[in-house]
């Protein structure tokens, strides 16, 4: 059963994995949400234009016991909105709502991935991280940078973590992994043909894999052992990449955070030990 305020935010992360028929529904219910707390199934059947085996297979395949259940936590949600698109930026706008404008939509972000990270993943996915021998992060553009950030922080704390750059030497290294290690795919569509064969090379070794990602039912969630989910917007003119990015190092903040409460003394000692080891480069 899903949580409240989850609602809008669970169907937008499982849109690709719905079909064409569904993918109809939840394009209604997106848009008319609270229009359809007051409709009955064969009411939203009627105006989506498909039968109602398809609103009910919609409903179920979102993880709800049925339509019923479905319209109590979305008319909950709308109590206290979640997941609303942020106001979109517009060409005359002054500085000062350009500022009001985008915090408030990086701050949305950050509530919706809250809300999207399901607990329980979250203690399985740090219990991972903590025990492996080494952890290997792949992502490309965007995702790469993240990738990169969360092998550099992961390593202050005596973790031995590494993010590759060139996909050859992704692939070379995801094949060295074995049963003691982890390694962690970065992709917000799911999608993202390198990262995802990365995975299955290190899966072949015997990896654990874990992915962070914003659609649901996506290849990188079916090669996963754990899978996260992270919130991004959908328009591009918003700054997805940055949006999503802002998700992703939330994330990997959260399991840092989670690691090193793990390990305790151990990451306390290596924390110490990195920054010492660069005090020296500063003034």
């Amino acid at each position: 059963m899903h949580e409240t305020g989850n609602t809008l935010l669970a169907i937008r992360s499982q849109l690709n994995a719905l079909t064409k028929t569904e993918a109809v529904v939840a394009a209604y219910v997106l848009e008319h949400p609270e229009d359809v707390i007051y409709l009955s199934v064969t009411d939203v059947a009627e105006k989506a234009g498909v039968g109602e085996t398809t609103v009910l297979r919609f409903c179920r395949k979102l993880g709800y016991r049925g339509f019923q259940d479905f319209k109590l936590l979305l008319a909950q949600d709308l109590v206290q909105p979640a997941g609303h698109t942020p106001e979109e930026v517009k060409a005359d706008d002054d500085p000062a709502t350009l500022r009001q404008k985008l915090v408030a939509s990086h701050s949305r972000i950050l509530e919706d991935t809250g809300k999207l990270l399901d607990a329980a993943k979250l203690g399985q996915a740090i219990e991972l991280l903590a025990q492996a021998d080494t952890i290997q992060f792949y992502g490309v553009g965007s995702s790469g940078l993240t990738a990169q950030q969360a092998a550099h922080s992961f390593s202050r704390i005596g973790k031995k973590s590494d993010a590759k750059q060139d996909t050859h030497f992704q692939a070379m290294s995801a094949s060295l992994l074995t049963e003691r290690d982890v390694a962690v795919g970065l992709s917000v569509s799911g999608s993202t043909k390198d990262t995802i064969e990365n995975l299955r090379l290190a899966r072949e070794g015997g990896a654990r894999i874990l992915c962070i990602t914003h659609n649901a039912r996506s290849p990188i969630t079916k090669l996963s052992d754990v899978d996260l989910l992270m919130a991004a917007k959908e328009n591009p003119f918003q700054g997805s990449s940055l949006s999503a990015k802002i998700s992703q190092l939330t994330v990997i903040d959260i399991l840092l955070a989670g690691v090193s409460l793990r390990l305790q003394e151990a990451a306390g000692k290596f924390r110490e030990r990195t920054a010492k080891a660069v005090s020296e480069k500063l003034y």
